[in-house]
C-alpha cells in the first residue's frame, strides 16, 4: 500500500480536520454489510501467511490488509452514500442525490425529539469527498469512536439504573434519556458534554443496536477501553466475598444441649463428694 494513502488529498482552503459529518460516515461504514468481514478480520488473530501476505497481493492479501479496504469504500462518495436515517428526503432526480426537506421533517416519529440535535448531520457530505482518508485515519478515528460510543452507553446506564419504571430500549423515554447521556457530566452537572461530537453520538441509536453498544467496550483493543472509574477519581468498591454462615438442624442443637446437661450434672456429683469428704 502506497504510504501516501495515509495522507489527507485535499484542495487547497479544505479543513481536514475529522468532522461530525466524517464521524457519522464511519459509523455507517461499520453497519455496511459489504464490509462486514473487513470489519471482522481488523482484530482477528493473523496466520503466517497472512502477515506475509501483507505486501502482497496473494490471496490471503484482503484479509491481512482489512483495512485498505475500509478506506477504499469510506472515499468512495459514489457508490459509498448513507443518508441521514432521522430525516426525510426527497429526490432531485435520476441523476442527482437526494436532499432533505426543508424544513427539515424527522423519518419517523420515533426520531422526532433525537432528530432536532441531528437533522443536520450529513452522512455524505460531498464537500468532503476530495479528503482522501487513509489506513491510519480509519484505525484511530474508529478506535476514538469506540471510547466515546462506549462512554456514551455508561452515561446511559448511570442516568436511568436507578429508575424502578425504565422503559424499553428505543421507547420514548430512552430516547430522551438517550439524548441526555450525550449532555451529561458525572463531575459537574453543569459543566456540560464530556462527550465529543455530541450530535453523532445521538445519532448513533439510529444506526447501531444495542448489541453492538454492549460488544464495544468489550472488543476495545488493549489500552484503548474505558474502565469502571468515575470522572471525579471515585472507584467502583470491589466485590467482597462473605462466608456463609452453617445453619444448624434441630437434632444437633439438641444433641449439643444434652451433652451439656451432662457435663454440668457431673460436676455437681463431684462437688457432693468433695464436701461429704
Amino acid at each position: 500500500m502506497d504510504e501516501t494513502m495515509n495522507q489527507p488529498v485535499t484542495q487547497p482552503n479544505v479543513n481536514t480536520q475529522t468532522s461530525k459529518d466524517d464521524i457519522v460516515h464511519l459509523l455507517h461504514l461499520f453497519k455496511e454489510p459489504s464490509v462486514q468481514r473487513q470489519w471482522s478480520n481488523l482484530h482477528s488473530i493473523l496466520k503466517r501467511e497472512e502477515l506475509d501476505a501483507r505486501k502482497s497481493s496473494g490471496p490471503y492479501s484482503e484479509q491481512a490488509n482489512p483495512l485498505s479496504y475500509l478506506a477504499e469504500l469510506f472515499n468512495n462518495y459514489e457508490e459509498f452514500a448513507p443518508q441521514n436515517v432521522m430525516v426525510d428526503y426527497v429526490l432531485q432526480g435520476v441523476d442527482l442525490p437526494p436532499l432533505k426537506k426543508q424544513p427539515y421533517q424527522p423519518s419517523a416519529t420515533e426520531w422526532a425529539y433525537l432528530a432536532t440535535f441531528t437533522h443536520d448531520l450529513e452522512p455524505t457530505n460531498l464537500s468532503r469527498r476530495n479528503i482522501i482518508r487513509g489506513e491510519d485515519w480509519i484505525k484511530a478515528t474508529w478506535n476514538d469512536c469506540r471510547r466515546y460510543l462506549h462512554q456514551m452507553f455508561i452515561n446511559y446506564n448511570r442516568l436511568g439504573q436507578h429508575d424502578d419504571d425504565k422503559d424499553e430500549w428505543g421507547s420514548k423515554k430512552e430516547l430522551r434519556c438517550w439524548c441526555r447521556a450525550a449532555k451529561w457530566n458525572p463531575t459537574n452537572s453543569g459543566s456540560g458534554s464530556i462527550s465529543r461530537y455530541q450530535s453523532a453520538m445521538i445519532y448513533s441509536i439510529a444506526v447501531l443496536d444495542i448489541c453492538d453498544f454492549k460488544a464495544i467496550g468489550r472488543k476495545m483493543p488493549k489500552g484503548m477501553g474505558v474502565d469502571a472509574t468515575i470522572n471525579n477519581g471515585a472507584v467502583v468498591a470491589s466485590h467482597k466475598t462473605r462466608k456463609r454462615s452453617v445453619k444448624q438442624d434441630n437434632n444437633t442443637s439438641i444433641l449439643k444441649v444434652l451433652e451439656l446437661g451432662d457435663a454440668r450434672e457431673s460436676k455437681m456429683s463431684a462437688l457432693k463428694l468433695l464436701l461429704e469428704f
